[in-house]
């Protein structure tokens, strides 16, 4: 059972908001949530949510590292990019 099913099983959902995501924690334990907030397993939950995540983090980084744009920036640009191709 994928990380998603589990936490939709618990009464809570993942929103993805352009890159970034929202949790709708439902019914889901202190225990739970405080697992959720680890990186390896909020990157897992993010990828799920949208796969794409992937190819943006990599445009989004050579924005910012080889094209000299801020974070924000990149991170924007990037999003625009990824969908146009969607």
């Amino acid at each position: 059972m994928s990380i998603l099913a589990r936490i939709r099983a618990h009464g809570g959902d993942v929103i993805r908001d352009e890159w970034r995501m929202i949790l709708r924690p439902g019914r889901l334990s202190p225990d739970a949530l405080a697992w959720l907030k680890k990186p390896e397993v909020r990157a897992a939950v993010h990828a799920e949510v949208w796969p794409q995540l992937g190819d943006w983090s990599e445009r989004a980084a050579i924005r910012e590292f080889d094209g000299g744009q801020d974070r924000a920036a990149a991170e924007r640009e990037a999003y625009r990019e990824i969908m146009a191709r969607c």
